[in-house]
Order: C-alpha cells, then structure tokens, then sequence
C-alpha cells in the first residue's frame, strides 16, 4: 500500500513523498486451539520515499524502510537441508538509501544518461537463532558456531552510465556495484534465475547493449520493444550474498574444514540476452 504527496514547490520541481506498507509473510491465526503452537509473527515492511527533485535532467531520492519480525527460510522445497519454511522470527533490518541520475543530451550523436546510489543496511536481531540453519541469527554466528546477537551495518555502492545513439535507438551502457561485508539488500529482485547483483558482498561489473525496434506504440507513447544482450563479472569478496541468516565469512579465509550454511562462490560470470516488450 502506497500514500503520496506531491506539491507544488517552485524551488523544487516534480518533488513528491511517499510512505509504503507491505506484508511479506502472513502468519495466520494465532493462539486459537487450531494453532497453539504457532508463534511466528507477521512480516512487515514500512517504507519513506522522498524525492525533492523529479525532472528530465535530474531525479533526487532519499528513503528509509524497516523490515519486522524477518525469518530465516523461505518456502522451498528438496534444498540441501529438506522441504523449509519459515520457523523463527530473527529480528529487525533498517534500510537508508540516497541517490541521483541525471541525462546530458545532445552529446554528439545521442545523450548520455549516468547514475549513483548509495545505501546502508543495519541489522537488529533478537536472542533467536534458527535451527535449520545451524543455530545461526540474523548475520550473527557461524554453523554450529551461535553467538550473542548485536547489530552489523553495512552498506553499498551502485554507479552506472549509457549512451544512447539516437541514429538507430542503439544504447551501450555499463554498471558497477559493490557490497560490504555486512550488507544485505532490501527486497531482492534477482536479475537472473540465479542470484542478485545488487545483493553481492563484493564487485560486480557488467555491460550491455540495447538495441530498440523502430515500431509504432500501439498503447502508448512509452510503449517500446527491444533486444539486450550483456555480460556480468562477479568477484565474491565475503559469503552469503543475498542471504541474512549467519555472520558472513571472508572467501579467502575459508579452510576446506569450515562448516558453511551455502557453498561459497568466489567468482561467476553471466552472459544473457533478453527480448522485451514494454506496453
């Protein structure tokens, strides 16, 4: 659920605020004969959105949100340890996040289009820690390894630029992230069947190419179809990218007799191509 205010502020053009609700996990019934022994509670998320400047050559964000009650595994089943749910409240994540982009036109041929992010996550967790996992918390201990809960801050950086050349709707762009030993991203969108980039404790560097078909918008003017094909080099600097359960272990420390709740990746590379149709 989402409320906004846009006002009319000279200063600060197309400026508008928001706050956000979701909930992530519905628990259900609680306490009823039916479901005594369900103690989870809810998941919820609240989220402020402030943008003091929306316009054509330049976007401004600020926003915060907070995660409630996160538990430690989501519903999958026939993993490494069986059929997991959620069984354990872990504790509590804030989210800071403030960035920019901005579009320098009439750059020869085309225009340039360039942005930055950068954001900070802070974990709180509780006394819990989840026995599927090994008795690890929210980022604290290791397998088999628990230890007393407090907070970890981490933070990430997101910079990328693409030049559009306007001649045959041709955009070559290139990005490049990079996460701390403590970071873990808010809502991660996987941008593959396999991972997060933005979620990685580490560097990530890709490129890509953009080609637009020249066709006529049949819904309307922001209707598009193009191709995409790109490359991403990732360099895994810390394990448990993505992931919020157990304290993350620097890759080039790990020993073959470590005891680990994921396989550790220390580098991965991905070529994709895409056809997209935006209507």
């Amino acid at each position: 659920m989402t409320l906004g205010w846009a006002p009319d502020i000279e200063a600060l053009p197309g400026a508008y605020a928001k706050v956000c609700y979701g909930r992530g996990y519905e628990n259900g019934f609680v306490g009823n004969s039916l479901a005594a022994s369900n103690s989870l509670k809810d998941t919820d998320m609240l989220g402020v959105a402030i943008v003091p400047v929306d316009t054509d050559p330049l976007r401004v964000w600020l926003q915060w949100n907070r995660g409630f009650n996160i538990f430690d595994f989501p519903v999958m089943n026939n993993t490494a340890f069986g059929n997991t749910a959620p069984s354990v409240d872990l504790g509590d994540i804030d989210w800071y996040g403030a960035g920019a982009m901005s579009t320098l036109k009439d750059i020869g041929p085309g225009k340039l289009n360039f942005f930055g992010d950068l954001g900070v996550s802070i974990t709180h967790p509780n006394n819990n820690v989840s026995a599927n996992a090994g008795f690890q918390g929210l980022l604290t201990g290791g397998f088999f390894q628990p230890e007393a809960p407090s907070d970890k801050t981490g933070w990430a950086a997101y910079v990328g630029a693409r030049y559009d050349y306007t001649p045959t709707n041709t955009k070559l762009g290139f990005e490049y992230n990079h996460g701390s030993k403590n970071w873990i991203t808010f809502a991660p969108a996987a941008d593959d069947m396999w991972t997060s980039k933005l979620g990685t404790r580490g560097n990530v560097y890709e490129g890509y190419l953009i080609q637009e078909l020249n066709l006529k918008p049949i819904s309307s003017y922001l209707s598009k179809v193009f191709f995409r094909l790109g490359y991403q080099y990732y360099d895994f600097e810390y394990t448990g990218s993505n992931n919020w359960v157990g304290a993350p272990v620097k890759i080039a420390d790990i020993k073959q007799s470590d005891m680990l709740l994921l396989t550790p990746v220390k580098y991965a590379q991905d070529i994709y191509a895409t056809f997209e149709v935006h209507f």
